[in-house]
């Protein structure tokens, strides 16, 4: 995966279930509008940042707080 570009990693994340189809879909999208500034000497736009920051806390939400949820929820639930 270290030698992917950007793009085909999203899609790895996807297909390897580590994201939803929708966060994919997002992440894609940020990536695409936000390029211009990657490469060259453009700063990230307020709204470009923004994006950037919420994507990157529901994917925190979704990678491991909603994991661990779950996993505390089990171990006190007796079925």
């Amino acid at each position: 995966m270290k030698n992917e570009k950007l793009s085909q990693r999203i899609s790895m994340l996807q297909a390897k279930d580590r994201i939803t189809e929708q966060m994919k879909n997002w992440a894609h999208i940020i990536r695409i509008d936000s390029n211009g500034a990657v490469h060259s000497d453009e700063e990230f736009t307020q709204e470009e940042a923004e994006e950037i920051l919420n994507f990157t806390e529901l994917f925190l939400l979704y990678a491991f707080t909603l994991p661990a949820m779950v996993e505390s929820r089990k171990q006190t639930t007796t079925c």
